[in-house]
């Protein structure tokens, strides 16, 4: 029976599961009206709130927006998000154009927003046109000329730019393969500069129209023969910088030398308040993760607790009947403990290679982000093990016990969240989703067979006795049955020959029904090894664990790095 009921849960979990993730942002978000506010992306606040928290985390306390002046560091983003030209997009989620987001070209100018929003004295750009269209990289192009006329250097790569993009630049540095200087110096208005020293080295003189990028580029295809890295070598122009950076290197100026006072522009506890305001911004509009584990609460804790409906809080019971009742608390706590480390898994990937890059661009170190990863979760786990409990526990016909109540609530809470913080931990340790879902397998597996009811406690000899005390279920399961059934004295009628018939005592020949309490058969059922009088070692060893799966999720994010950056 309890095979058969399994298999059915897993059957509509795994239903349920596939069918919210492909409604949620429709029927999970039903008051939400506009097109860009229906989808909800992970990771992708707004355009605004994405410049204002790299602002925050990144910009110099010395800069003057961070005087006394109020929302001073506000007006400065407003600054730059006027300058990028984002103003009418700066309310919308950032994704992609299909996903009801930024297109591809808004989502370049927001990345160089972001970057801008540090202050910074030079900006690197590779290739910033690349994938655009004539119009977009123009456009691109423009918000880089501004931040220029700001004073800032800025510096990109670029491949075959149209006339009107390539006019935009001050100076060139040509390359040709291998890494070999071509040309370098001042483009000089209309490009004059380089079509002259191209022409003065015998190049095909330019056509009245051409795009002086194309025919710089023309030239050395057909004077394949003329070495143009050697010309600029043997030139006025390598000369002259040769001379420059031998002046610079011999009269080094120690004031124009950068330096910061500390790794990062912004303090601790202001890196762990904006990475928690974000986290649970992020959190709220993530209905495929956390509206879904809502719903499937609801949906499992009473498709689990409707078994029991039809013989509700019988007096008199079989051993049958309240074997049934203990199975299904231990499914309960297995199936939603799988739903939380599994749902928590890709969430955990994409958070975790947003730090990476965070932590490259110094904005974050590890320990915010340990930190708001478990206070982000915490509102969510709640809501969701106080729904579950409340429904299953009054379905299935447990105690109409206030105390009880709190202490099932409290066991099924550590429950959800060990499972959810060790899965972090897990998708923080190794590289990608797979090997993750590996270890929570094992994980999973652990507290399936260990956790004393598909193997009792009173059977766990020799090394199974380790894994008996490893498994956090163990733990969860002791707490919720012994404070559940301690004291019930309700009557379980002993089946002739099965151990809680021989724990009482009972005779087969005997003409009366030979019969103990719930209280009795739990003691039996477990070997003597369940006891409510370890509720509150339960208690310490779980809250350990926790402790222990946040300390080392934060290692894993301090000493792991799992990207190129």
């Amino acid at each position: 029976i309890l095979c058969l009921v399994s298999f059915l849960v897993k059957l509509i979990l795994t239903f349920l599961h596939f069918t919210i993730l492909s409604l949620s942002p429709m029927f999970l978000s039903l008051l939400v009206l506009t097109r860009h506010s229906l989808i909800i992306l992970w990771l992708k606040p707004k355009v605004r709130e994405t410049v204002l928290f790299s602002a925050r985390l990144r910009l110099d306390r010395n800069n003057e927006a961070f005087q006394n002046t109020p929302n001073l560091v506000e007006r400065y983003v407003d600054k730059i998000i006027k300058m990028m030209e984002l103003n009418s997009e700066e309310g919308l989620l950032v994704g992609s154009d299909e996903e009801g987001g930024l297109s591809f070209e808004q989502t370049k100018r927001l990345s160089i927003a972001v970057e801008l929003a540090a202050s910074p004295s030079i900006i690197f750009l590779d290739e910033p046109t690349s994938g655009l269209d004539s119009r977009a990289a123009l456009l691109v192009i423009q918000s880089l000329r501004k931040i220029a006329e700001t004073g800032r250097t800025v510096c990109a790569t670029i491949h075959q730019p149209s006339s009107a993009v390539f006019e935009m630049f001050d100076d060139l540095l040509l390359l040709k393969k291998g890494g070999s200087t071509v040309f370098h110096g001042e483009l000089g208005e209309q490009s004059q500069n380089l079509i002259k020293y191209f022409e003065a080295n015998g190049a095909t003189l330019i056509l009245k129209g051409e795009n002086p990028a194309t025919w710089m580029l023309t030239i050395q295809e057909i004077n394949y023969d003329t070495d143009y890295a050697q010309c600029y070598l043997e030139s006025d122009n390598s000369r002259e910088l040769r001379l420059q950076l031998e002046e610079v290197q011999v009269n080094t100026n120690e004031a124009k030398k950068i330096t910061f006072e500390s790794e990062y522009a912004s303090t601790r506890g202001e890196r762990i308040k904006y990475m928690n305001e974000r986290l649970r911004t992020i959190y709220m509009r993530s209905p495929s993760y956390n509206r879904s584990r809502i719903f499937l609460s609801l949906v499992i804790s009473f498709l689990l607790g409707s078994i029991f409906l039809f013989d509700y809080q019988p007096e008199v019971m079989d051993e049958q009947y309240i074997s049934g009742i203990f199975s299904t608390i231990f499914l309960s706590f297995i199936v939603i403990g799988i739903l939380a480390i599994t749902s928590v898994l890709p969430v955990m990937l994409k958070i975790r290679d947003v730090f990476y890059r965070h932590r490259a661009a110094g904005m974050l170190d590890d320990f915010p982000v340990a930190l708001s990863l478990g206070v982000a979760e915490q509102p969510f786990l709640l809501i969701c093990s106080t729904l579950f409990s409340i429904i299953f526990y009054f379905t299935i016909g447990l105690a109409p016990n206030f105390r009880k109540l709190v202490a099932f609530w409290g066991f099924f809470t550590f429950n959800w969240a060990i499972y959810s913080y060790f899965g972090q931990l897990f998708m923080c340790s190794v590289r990608g989703v797979q090997t993750a879902q590996i270890l929570a397998s094992i994980f999973i597996g652990i507290n399936n067979f260990f956790s004393g009811l598909i193997v009792r406690p009173q059977f766990m000899t020799g090394f199974f006795q380790a894994t008996y005390y490893m498994a956090p279920g163990h733990y969860v399961y002791e707490g919720l049955i012994t404070t559940q059934f301690h004291d019930d004295n309700r009557t379980v009628i002993a089946t002739i020959g099965s151990k809680f018939f021989d724990d009482l005592d009972c005779k087969k020949d005997a003409t009366e029904v030979c019969s103990g309490t719930v209280a009795q058969f739990m003691e039996s059922f477990f070997g003597g090894r369940f006891k409510h009088s370890n509720r509150f070692l339960d208690i310490g060893i779980l809250a350990a664990l926790l402790i222990v799966s946040r300390l080392l999720t934060w290692l894993a994010l301090r000493k792991r790095n799992f990207s190129s950056t």
